[in-house]
């Protein structure tokens, strides 16, 4: 608590652009010393500064603001009453017509919750619940990534080896590593993963009850460079209808991607238009794979709450025209 009360203290005083008179606790400084006869002057040729926004993995954000509603709980957002449990409410739909849309809680809804629940950064000037940036390191490339590209390539994989075994898939994995995803990373002349393609790293060794997805040993990096490979990859597997959803996901996801590395900080019009079409042609993709899988009774493209999170994304892209390229954690996690 005493942490945010510092940083509120540190933004009022930003806000002034003038040296402070007292400390965080409103306590005058010695008489005599430095910071008391300096107080009253600009500390920045009378620049000002204010709140801008939060960053952080999701662990440090729940823990940060006290979040009631999280990926640790059964209602999953702190924007809406998106649900685990509730089928009206369910947090994978993302249609248009999804239960959760008509639950919006806005920042004003939020600050009538219970003092105890409440974010200790409700008193820095300018924070609000919209401020808490989403994070594409970890919602997109540790996050929807490794699930999206693991069961995309396993799914491939199922389809051009009938009743395929785990050491079969483990040797499918390898060979492709080695004769297709390192091959095409020399040829664009990109990174190729330090680590190899096995059954192990795609959470298929012991049994295929398990959904596929790319183990912690691939870094955010290298899980773009995956991405991409796999669009490439599953556009020469459309002879199903399956084929063809699954090769447009991973498109979709890729142009995303591709939209806001070329784009500045702030987007244009067209620039937002076409990331939103292509975020949201992704996710419904995303959830037809995986309803076609679960009514198969296959272990397929698992829906974690970060695509509900790469949703609200989404609509914040929208609303505000910000690349949220800009608010990821890259160089927090080099400092790490």
């Amino acid at each position: 608590m005493e942490v945010t009360q510092i940083i509120a203290w540190i933004h009022r005083v930003m806000l002034t652009g003038l040296k402070p008179a007292t400390d965080h606790l409103g306590c005058e400084w010695p008489p005599g010393s430095r910071r008391a006869m300096e107080a009253g002057s600009p500390f920045a040729r009378q620049l000002l500064g204010a709140f801008a926004g939060f960053k952080s993995d999701l662990e440090a954000r729940v823990l940060c603001h006290r979040l009631p509603r999280s990926y640790m709980h059964n209602f999953v957002c702190e924007h809406d009453l998106a649900c685990v449990h509730l089928a009206h409410l369910q947090y994978g739909d993302f249609r248009s017509t999804a239960g959760w849309r008509t639950s919006a809680i806005t920042h004003e809804d939020y600050m009538i919750t219970s003092e105890s629940s409440m974010s200790p950064w409700a008193e820095v000037p300018g924070w609000r619940k919209e401020r808490n940036l989403d994070d594409t390191l970890h919602d997109i490339y540790q996050g929807i990534g490794p699930h999206l590209v693991a069961s995309t390539i396993v799914h491939c994989i199922l389809e051009e080896i009938p009743k395929c075994t785990l050491e079969k898939l483990d040797l499918k994995l390898k060979s492709l590593y080695t004769n297709s995803y390192k091959p095409w990373c020399r040829e664009n002349k990109t990174d190729s993963a330090g680590n190899s393609f096995s059954g192990v790293k795609f959470n298929r060794e012991k049994t295929n009850k398990t959904y596929p997805e790319l183990g912690s040993v691939y870094k955010a990096n290298e899980v773009k460079v995956i991405i991409f490979r796999a669009a490439f990859y599953c556009k020469d597997k459309l002879g199903s209808f399956q084929g063809r959803v699954r090769a447009m996901c991973l498109y979709s996801l890729a142009s995303w991607i591709r939209v806001l590395d070329l784009a500045g900080g702030w987007l244009t019009n067209d620039e937002v238009e076409s990331a939103c079409k292509f975020g949201v042609q992704f996710l419904l993709c995303y959830q037809y794979l995986a309803g076609a899988s679960l009514q198969a009774k296959v272990c397929l493209y698992k829906i974690i709450t970060k695509f509900h999170y790469f949703c609200h994304m989404l609509i914040y892209m929208k609303l505000t025209k910000r690349n949220v390229r800009f608010d990821a954690c890259w160089m927090e996690e080099d400092l790490m």
